[in-house]
């Protein structure tokens, strides 16, 4: 099975957009990806949900649990 992107030629990466909650930086799990565009990506995910969790997830659920 080919990828419809790839075959219509369209511009796009195969890895998931990775949006860090502390700082709003971007990263892509493609090894090779330098565009970070959300228009390339077609999954895009807070850091939050990354399997294995994240400093920057960390640092919000603990901010959470503060205000509350």
């Amino acid at each position: 099975m080919e990828c419809a992107f790839c075959a219509g030629g369209l511009d796009h990466c195969h890895g998931s957009l990775v949006v860090h909650l502390e700082g709003g930086f971007t990263e892509c799990s493609e090894d090779g990806c330098v565009d970070l565009d959300f228009a390339r990506h077609t999954l895009t995910i807070d850091c939050f949900d990354v399997d294995g969790g994240c400093s920057c997830a960390e640092v919000e659920v603990r901010e959470l649990l503060r205000a509350s």
